[in-house]
């Protein structure tokens, strides 16, 4: 979560069509969409959409959408066209439900084995026309020694091309055609023949279907690693001024093998932005899959965060930065960010970036409606913890509470067991670090929770959980009435009336610990 981070430029496009720079990524790809993604969002105005579709729960930077891969229409993948060439081309077939996605005026397509280098937005200047496509061709060099990878012709042309960055305009009847043309079997026009085999999977499909139909893409939106350290390619190639440098042979993320010798220093890139965008990034839970019960809007996600994230938030919160904010209570300390449940209404301040992007990246993953004006920050030490409460209606009915650094048993009481029998009396889960807990609606309104003052704890099973030196959380959470929000505090009246009621939440809390 670097401070240093630049905000996505303005758009400079003069007109708005909306655009999606679109993924597909399996959950052994999840890595490289991470990467593809966060450099694409950095890179991208706001008002282009990043989006990864996935069956996956992948981790992402804030800005980015995940989509479920089951939103895009099935592809009938006809058996006449023999084995692919790899088993994971299988997969690429999904990509033709892309031309589906009619709700974009341009769809730019980018396999998630791709490393965005340098600026990119300057591909939308290559949109075809509708029932077109636009692409770089493949560099052939292992087959003909007339591979044209390089070759400075413009416009279109008859040329077998890469399928990994592809830029379209969704259409539904073109799509339809797809679907008709792989069920026929090649019925196209007057012409009639069974498939030939495609290894290449749906890049061999595209190349037929859209043959003679193809705007040639200059090779930097498309640099191909291999391509990069062939001779003959080498002079027009390089990573200051390729936008995509495209890892088709041996994934960085993969385990190594010889081949990665020769392309160490491209692998080394996308570690070095993989360490920084995993420094951001958080888990897109399948939130049904992670609720507790039920009949319950409760949610426990374990990993929600990588080890990066939390080493980031462990430092901007006991830095410098931070370090007179903090509260001793009797049995904890306390940190209070973003605003105070005042009576006359908040009057707030800005969250720090970080806590802030982990805000918003909350709203992205689908675990918080609206972006937290507020987060409380507990420390715990060992034989610590807090007795049995509810956050109360001054807060909007919905809560994240993230864990660092160490673990804790937290129960759960329902108050009014007899008016509501359905749900469970008693909960107990387990908070260990970098997990995210969601309470909404009833688990918020009808339970108090608490974490016992232990050295350790101790489950329904018998199991022993020691506390560790330093348990940290995060509770992020929305004020209910809010008088002026932090943009809103110009002048000196309202400042002193900030501080004022930060100085009735300091005297507030100490009473009720």
């Amino acid at each position: 979560m670097a401070r240093s981070r630049s905000p996505s430029r303005p758009s400079a496009r003069s007109a708005q069509p909306s655009v999606a720079f679109v993924t597909l990524a399996s959950a052994e790809y999840g890595p490289g969409a991470l990467v593809l993604t966060a450099g694409l969002r950095r890179r991208l105005p706001l008002d282009v959409e990043v989006i990864a579709f996935s069956e996956a729960e992948l981790s992402l930077v804030p800005g980015v959408t995940l989509r479920a891969l089951s939103e895009l229409p099935d592809v009938p993948v006809p058996a006449g066209v023999g084995e692919p060439l790899m088993a994971n081309f299988s997969f690429c077939w999904r990509k033709l439900g892309l031309w589906a996605l009619t709700e974009y005026d341009i769809i730019v397509y980018m396999d998630s084995d791709i490393l965005i280098l340098n600026e990119v937005e300057s591909l939308l200047e290559f949109v075809p026309s509708r029932g077109m496509l636009a692409a770089v061709p493949a560099c052939e060099c292992w087959r003909s020694e007339s591979c044209n990878y390089t070759a400075q012709e413009a416009g279109g042309g008859d040329f077998y091309f890469n399928a990994g960055v592809l830029v379209f305009r969704p259409s539904a009847s073109i799509f339809s055609e797809m679907i008709a043309w792989l069920k026929d079997h090649h019925q196209h026009g007057a012409v009639s023949e069974v498939l030939p085999p495609m290894p290449f999977a749906e890049q061999d499909f595209l190349n037929q279907f859209f043959r003679k139909k193809v705007r040639r893409l200059p090779p930097i939106f498309n640099s191909l690693q291999h391509a990069m350290r062939n001779p003959k390619h080498q002079a027009d190639l390089n990573t200051s001024t390729c936008v995509a440098l495209h890892y088709v042979m041996g994934k960085p993320w993969a385990p190594k093998t010889l081949l990665e010798e020769d392309f160490a220093d491209f692998h080394a890139l996308w570690h070095e932005a993989r360490q920084e965008f995993a420094a951001r990034a958080c888990a897109r839970p399948a939130w049904p899959l992670r609720q507790v019960h039920e009949e319950l809007p409760l949610f426990l996600v374990r990993d929600y965060i990588s080890r990066e994230v939390e080493g980031s938030l462990v430092s901007l919160i006991y830095g410098d930065f931070l370090k007179d904010r903090w509260i001793q209570l009797r049995n904890r300390a306390l940190l209070c960010l973003g605003g105070v449940p005042h009576p006359e209404g908040a009057i707030c301040e800005d969250l720090p970036v970080e806590i802030a992007e982990l805000g918003r990246g909350l709203v992205d993953a689908g675990g918080m409606s609206s972006v937290p004006d507020q987060c409380l920050i507990n420390q715990y030490l060992p034989g610590q913890g807090i007795d049995a409460h509810s956050d109360g209606p001054r807060f909007e009915s919905e809560v994240a509470i993230l864990t660092l650094e160490g673990p804790a048993l937290m129960y759960f009481g329902l108050v009014e067991k007899k008016i509501y029998p359905s749900l469970p009396p008693r909960l107990e889960l387990l908070l260990e670090p970098r997990s995210l807990l969601v309470l909404k609606r009833e688990a918020y309104e009808l339970y108090v929770h608490r974490i016992d003052h232990v050295t350790v704890d101790v489950t329904q099973t018998g199991e022993k959980i020691p506390r560790a030196p330093r348990r940290t959380s995060l509770t992020l959470r929305r004020l209910k009435h809010v008088q002026l929000r932090s943009e809103e505090v110009k002048d000196e009246v309202a400042r002193s009336a900030k501080m004022e009621q930060w100085r009735w939440w300091n005297s507030q809390i100490s009473e009720i610990d």
